[in-house]
């Protein structure tokens, strides 16, 4: 059961079980303050699309078909090939089959902001060793084209980054609220991974926990058309 934890003052939470996620996001949240009282809450809100959200099973991979060279491939091999592909930058554009190979059990949303069309895609390597990168492994842009062709401040909606858990006292589901300088970022920790939901203002609170309550194996988004 994931749980919300926000970090600012008198924050109120919402969060709910919309359609779209069939059973998803009917949680008991926990709501700390900043006086440090602590108290439980289970809110419903409006369904997904008042929250201006929708499925993701129309949203464009960018960089799907990158990918006829690592068919097939193992796991260290298929990264040692995506490292191959663009050596000179730590961020090298991927697929989800990519992804979904390098990283076994990572998670993405199953709803995007409804302005969102495209999805930008890539694994993130320490350039020294050439390996993924512990901290950021994986990143994902939702945008409202095609990826860069807009400053992000107007086309990417929401940044979706991925790294691998390097503590052992991470309470898998809890998630953090942060306000941040240009929207709100989303912490928290499943399984092996540790996830960073990033959404710019504009986009309400409840709708980014209601997309990082969405979350499902990308392995099986992979298998969208």
């Amino acid at each position: 059961m994931r749980r919300m934890t926000s970090l600012i003052a008198a924050a109120v939470v919402l969060a709910s079980c919309g359609d779209a996620l069939g059973g998803v996001g009917d949680l008991s949240h926990r709501i700390v303050y900043g006086s440090g009282s602590t108290t439980t809450t289970t809110a419903v809100v409006p369904d997904s699309q008042l929250l201006r959200l929708k499925g993701i099973s129309d949203l464009v991979w960018a960089n799907d078909g990158i990918d006829a060279d690592t068919a097939g491939l193992g796991r260290d091999e298929l990264i040692t090939g995506v490292w191959s592909r663009d050596k000179a930058n730590r961020f090298v554009q991927a697929s989800r089959r990519e992804i979904a190979v390098a990283l076994p059990g990572i998670e993405f949303p199953q709803l995007a902001p409804d302005r969102v069309t495209h999805v930008s895609s890539q694994l993130a390597f320490d350039q020294l060793t050439g390996i993924l990168d512990a901290s950021t492994s994986a990143a994902f842009g939702l945008w409202v084209g095609e990826p860069y062709d807009l400053p992000r401040s107007d086309g990417q909606l929401a940044v979706l980054r991925v790294g691998l858990k390097t503590r052992g006292d991470e309470v898998d589901g809890e998630i953090f609220s942060f306000q941040v300088t240009d929207g709100r970022e989303l912490a928290w920790s499943d399984g092996p991974y540790e996830y960073q939901l990033f959404c710019r203002t504009g986009m309400s609170e409840a709708a980014c926990f209601e997309m990082a309550e969405s979350t499902i194996p990308l392995s099986l988004i992979v298998a969208l058309p």
